[in-house]
């Protein structure tokens, strides 16, 4: 039986949880640095099998200064981002060595400087061809996308072919668009939703999350024998895309912020159909309706020759013989054989056991590091489920992070949404939700260990005015309040 010891431990002599100094390294891993994968560059970007990550997140000549500094401030552990596109962005089971052989030098040097490190499989709504980062272009092509074709059809907002000004924090509303959530659909659950779907023979969500672990196996191979590496994340913010939606006529996010198109407004916009929907922006105390539009004029379709789009192949919408559409199964995403679905019992908590078991074969002593999406809790853990897992769940200053702002007045709970008026409610406030997530550890994940996976601020708060005057006082006390939040 393997003993999870390795790396530092949670709990002190006297029974204290530790707090780790730990580091995010890095932001600029989500993206190629060859061709430059910077969001605002079009140039290259559907070149997405010919790309390089080597010297993220910085080049090995590079390493040693980097790695001073963070021992200078006092960190002493690192969650290392890796994403899958770095691994086999050249087509399926094709792995960029050059990459994994960089990867090792860089983790090895970590190790010289007394760091402990995490893998993270990083990922935010699926991939920079749905306007985030992780999975591997050709991961969406298998599906039937033509990605050429994913942002004029409203699948998602893509940087790339929006321009600029790009809309502030628009991006996770990706998440609830055709592409992303069609992707996380069929990876957590194409089995039950999606049976039609298939590559070659095998069912997608077999050939999705094989080809996952499998990538990340070869991590594994690649830093087998550094003691210092201590485990593995699942997955970055795992989303359940449709899974679990009651209503495919109403938009999946709980806020008006964006354009608000539903799952069928979706599936409509990427077989051809145009849309009206409605364009909300958002305001610290409320939202405003600015305009209706029609999306997707032009009548593109999203999916590949010879495709005919995930959702109509299983039988969810059709055209009667007069082009009227037909939603012809409005409860498809929300029970399964009578039983309603829960995303983390029914398809997050056996994917992390397929991970762990995966990861497993190639490092016995690994720690599996759990995270959900951020609006929800982790799976209930069964005596049958992997042991040595982390509970590893992001917090963040809501107002900070969503508003770009700083007020030294105001906070809020971003689950229920109650405002903390005042620097002593704020506190009580941030310590609530931080203990909400070790309580979900104790009751849900059988006492597991919790570490904070993400924390932080946004660096261009209050209209970007630091990067005028060169005084970064508010980001100071904004950074500090959530690091005190504890």
């Amino acid at each position: 039986m393997a003993i999870y010891t390795r790396g530092p431990d949670f709990i002190d002599e006297f029974g204290r949880t530790l707090l780790l100094r730990g580091v995010n390294l890095g932001g600029s891993s989500k993206v190629p640095t060859r061709p430059n994968g910077a969001t605002h560059n079009r140039e290259g970007f559907f070149e997405h099998r010919v790309v390089s990550f080597i010297d993220r997140p910085f080049p090995l000549a590079e390493a040693d200064e980097h790695f001073r500094r963070l021992r200078a401030w006092g960190y002493t552990l690192l969650r290392f981002l890796v994403t899958w596109e770095a691994v086999e962005h050249a087509g399926p089971g094709h792995y960029d060595q050059d990459f994994l052989d960089y990867l090792r030098q860089v983790v090895e040097k970590a190790g010289d400087y007394g760091f402990s490190v995490i893998i993270d499989p990083h990922q935010d709504v699926w991939s920079r061809f749905s306007g985030g980062d992780g999975a591997p272009g050709w991961t969406l092509e298998a599906a039937g996308f033509n990605l050429d074709q994913i942002h004029e059809t409203g699948a998602a907002i893509l940087h790339q072919l929006h321009g600029d000004p790009f809309p502030q924090m628009i991006w996770p509303t990706n998440g609830a668009r055709l592409a992303a959530a069609t992707m996380f659909t069929l990876f957590f659950g194409g089995n039950d939703f999606a049976p039609a779907t298939c590559v070659g023979e095998e069912p997608i969500q077999e050939y999705l999350q094989r080809h996952y672990v499998a990538a990340f196996q070869q991590v594994a191979r690649c830093l087998q024998g550094l003691p210092h590496v201590i485990g593995y994340e699942v997955i970055n913010e795992p989303m359940p895309g449709f899974i679990g939606c009651k209503d495919l006529n109403r938009p999946l996010l709980p806020y008006l912020f964006g354009a608000q198109v539903s799952p069928l407004q979706g599936m409509l916009l990427g077989s051809g159909i145009p849309q009206q929907i409605e364009i909300w922006q958002r305001h610290l105390f409320r939202s405003r309706l600015v305009e209706r539009v029609w999306l997707n004029p032009n009548r593109l379709r999203i999916w590949r020759e010879g495709y005919d789009g995930v959702w109509s192949q299983n039988g969810i919408w059709d055209q009667d013989e007069r082009g009227r559409v037909r939603l012809l199964r409005p409860q498809h995403f929300s029970a399964v054989n009578g039983r309603a679905v829960d995303f983390g019992r029914d398809y997050l908590r056996p994917f992390i056991n397929r991970f762990a078991a995966g990861i497993r074969q190639v490092d016995p002593g690994a720690l599996i590091f759990v995270e959900t999406d951020t609006q929800m809790q982790p799976p209930a853990w069964r005596a049958q489920d992997a042991p040595g897992i982390v509970y590893a769940p992001h917090w963040y200053d809501g107002i900070a992070l969503f508003f770009k702002l700083y007020l030294s007045w105001l906070g809020v709970d971003p689950l229920s949404f109650q405002l903390a008026i005042g620097p002593h409610h704020i506190r009580r406030s941030f310590a609530r939700q931080l203990l909400r997530h070790k309580e979900h550890a104790a009751r849900l994940l059988q006492n597991a260990p919790t570490l904070i996976g993400e924390i932080g601020i946004a660096f261009d708060l209050n209209q970007r005015a630091a990067f005028q005057t060169g005084n970064f006082g508010t980001q100071i006390k904004a950074l500090d309040r959530s690091l005190r939040a504890g």
